[in-house]
């Protein structure tokens, strides 16, 4: 009697757990953001089993590089989310597809476990998590108790099975924010396209016309772009664009949003600024790019940009159109008065390796 009462419990017992991991998959099987998805994950897994230490590892150069800079960005996901070379991830996994337990030799795991956690492990459950069949990452639960996840005395098959609705889970949501991606960003340069220009910039165009927010738009083209393209090739050119903007993001990124506009010009947009401060970054930008030639197989390739801004306070355009048309006009101005000076130096260059 006493063995079947104990066999009631644990039937009991294991429908019980079946529930909460229930309750985990019903929780994010609708995400749709990939920021969201781990922190509704991590948190669900902590409340239903009352896990102390719960987080994903992401392989950083796997098919989750076009998300990991927005997760990089989310302040609140600190200690959930962590970035991780494929090696150190490979060299503890091994060759195996299911949940790791381990409460021994913890130090051999210490680059997967976020910092702040490090001294304080005894024992971890570690799942690999796979994308079309391709490890990109784990899936982590740790304790202080060191008996908590002992492989000598623990089963491992819901965490299994948890592991592989993640992964999908993750696919999912993943392929969407791609999509989302590669509809709004140059595929060159990663920066947002002209079409996300035009949304944001008659977004905040009507914003600062009701609150009186200054809003000031910057183009920005790059100095004898075509002879740098005739003279050292398209994929040279390709690169320099690619320079500019990655500087462009370091220069703006903390104040506003960079785009592509077209060919090689650029816009970046500031909301609250003004244009006097705008047209400062705009020289900081100019000032660093002359200084740091872009380095192209064997030679030092000089760039220079020219630039035109307007804005809505000092310029008092009718519409966001009419803010781009005016900053566009003063961008070409200012490189018609600089054309013998300023593409000098890029054309000396050009002309000595012809």
């Amino acid at each position: 009697m006493h063995d079947i009462q104990q066999l009631i419990e644990n039937v009991r017992e294991n429908e019980r757990i079946a529930l909460k991991f229930f309750e985990i998959e019903r929780c994010i099987l609708s995400i749709g953001r990939c920021d969201q998805f781990v922190s509704t994950l991590t948190r669900e897994v902590q409340k239903q089993f009352n896990v102390p230490y719960v987080w994903i590892n992401l392989i950083n150069e796997s098919p989750l590089s076009h998300v990991i800079e927005n997760l990089e960005k989310t302040t609140d996901l600190k200690d959930r989310v962590l970035f991780t070379r494929r090696t150190a991830i490979v060299d503890i996994i091994k060759s195996e597809n299911k949940t790791i337990l381990i409460n021994e030799g913890i130090s051999v795991c210490r680059e997967v476990i976020p910092a702040s956690y490090r001294d304080v492990v005894s024992s971890m459950a570690i799942s690999p998590l796979t994308m079309d069949g391709v490890l990109v990452g784990l899936f982590c639960q740790a304790d202080s108790n060191a008996d908590r996840y002992n492989p000598g005395t623990k089963d491992t098959f819901l965490l299994d099975q948890l592991a592989i609705k993640i992964s999908i889970c993750l696919s999912n949501v993943t392929a969407r924010e791609k999509l989302e991606y590669l509809a709004t960003r140059d595929p060159l340069t990663g920066l947002l396209n002209r079409r996300q220009l035009e949304l944001m910039l008659e977004s905040e165009f009507t914003r600062s016309k009701q609150t009186g927010r200054d809003l000031t738009a910057i183009f920005i083209d790059c100095d004898a772009f075509k002879a740098i393209n005739d003279t050292l090739g398209h994929n040279c050119g390709d690169e320099v664009l690619e320079y500019i903007a990655r500087r462009l993001l370091k220069h703006v990124q903390k104040q506003g949003l960079a785009f592509r506009f077209a060919g090689d010009e650029f816009v970046f947009v500031l909301p609250g600024k003004s244009l006097e401060q705008a047209l400062q970054i705009s020289e900081s930008l100019h000032n660093y790019l002359q200084s740091n030639p872009l380095r192209y197989k064997t030679n030092l390739v000089p760039i220079t940009v020219s630039y035109g801004g307007a804005s809505v306070n000092a310029d008092k355009p009718g519409s966001y159109k009419q803010l781009l048309k005016l900053a566009d006009e003063r961008l070409y101005n200012y490189k018609n008065n600089r054309k013998r000076s300023v593409p000098t130096k890029v054309l000396k260059f050009l002309n000595r390796i012809r």
